[in-house]
């Protein structure tokens, strides 16, 4: 019986390595993934999963997150020997990293949106001057619009989770226009506010959170980029384009506000990498009432800055290196690649 019993986990541990096999010999091939996983399977599976999960209004993968170290910790406390308590982990861990590509992760090794939309890696340095431009001009007649004027912070005294989710749902990028797709509360906000993070999407669920202690400004293009995440498009520049594109054509004037102020603040960063002088000129022309909303969103943030955040960068910088995203958290700073090859020579 003891034999059986060892035999049958070592046939666990071949079948899960034989199965992480697979998934290394499938991702060097991002045709099959996006043809057959990210376009197929995922988009009809997370259907059926998300439409589940919303019927509750609290986050179930939340829970999992806290109960799930539990049950192992009990398990394992039942356990005599070390060596079964490795193999248990171990079994888990296969378990987990397996269960996470099959539900989401795959996704990390689909076409890349950049290549889909034929848009070339490199750019000018007056392309992205520009853009950045283009931006500028577009965010301050946003913000003049519904700011008293141009030197006051706009004031976020509206909820814009619902019309933020409208203007997703509206996206090109979501091909399940029938499904309402939510949003929900984390309940590790103060937790994820100390790491740094302002929210993200349950690989195991497909639920998609926000840190609800983030700044007004910052809701709507959150929401939207979680909301990408559930989507399928799990690289993180490809999320920041997506819900930058969203909340642009939204209808409502403070989504708008928000998601080109969003990529507005990723373009000047650009700059700033690369011209100095130019930053400098650039910078004199943004209405001063979008630097105050600027600063009041960095001040929220320096509530809870300490000296563990890098830390927990550093780990999610390795995990997104893991999965395919080759310049790691830099990978969000990838998105003005894609809005400088869109929008140099749009009018403003």
């Amino acid at each position: 019986m003891k034999f059986s019993f060892v035999s049958l986990r070592l046939k666990s541990l071949y079948i899960y390595v034989f199965i992480i096999l697979i998934f290394q010999l499938i991702i060097r091939y991002p045709y099959i993934i996006e043809n057959y996983y990210s376009n197929l399977v995922y988009n009809n599976v997370s259907y059926l999963i998300i439409l589940f999960f919303n019927k509750f209004q609290f986050s179930l993968g939340d829970l999992l997150y806290i109960f799930i170290p539990i049950v192992i910790f009990f398990k394992l406390k039942k356990t005599n020997t070390r060596r079964k308590n490795i193999n248990i982990c171990l079994q888990f861990l296969l378990g987990v990293y397996i269960f996470f590509n099959i539900q989401w992760g795959l996704n990390y090794h689909r076409v890349p949106l950049q290549e889909k939309l034929t848009i070339t890696k490199n750019y000018s340095l007056n392309q992205l001057k520009k853009t950045t431009l283009y931006f500028i001009n577009k965010t301050n007649k946003i913000h003049e619009k519904i700011s008293e004027n141009d030197s006051i912070s706009v004031k976020f005294d509206n909820d814009l989770i619902l019309e933020s989710l409208l203007s997703i749902k509206n996206s090109s990028y979501n091909k399940n226009q029938k499904l309402n797709r939510t949003i929900k509360k984390s309940l590790f906000s103060l937790p994820l506010s100390y790491m740094g993070f302002s929210g993200y999407i349950n690989p195991f669920t497909i639920e998609a959170h926000f840190n609800t202690n983030i700044a007004k400004l910052n809701i709507p293009t959150t929401i939207c980029h979680e909301i990408a995440h559930q989507l399928g498009y799990s690289a993180e520049n490809e999320a920041n384009y997506i819900s930058i594109e969203a909340t642009l054509n939204s209808k409502n004037e403070y989504v708008n506000y928000s998601g080109s102020t969003f990529a507005l603040k990723y373009l000047l960063n650009e700059m700033y990498l690369n011209d100095k002088k130019v930053f400098d000129e650039l910078i004199k022309k943004v209405n001063v009432g979008v630097l105050k909303n600027y600063k009041e969103a960095s001040d929220e943030w320096k509530k809870y800055k300490n000296p563990l955040e890098k830390y927990f960068k550093k780990s999610y910088d390795i995990y997104l290196k893991v999965n395919n995203q080759t310049k790691g958290i830099k990978t969000y700073n990838l998105v003005v690649d894609l809005l400088v090859n869109k929008y140099p020579n749009q009018e403003s």
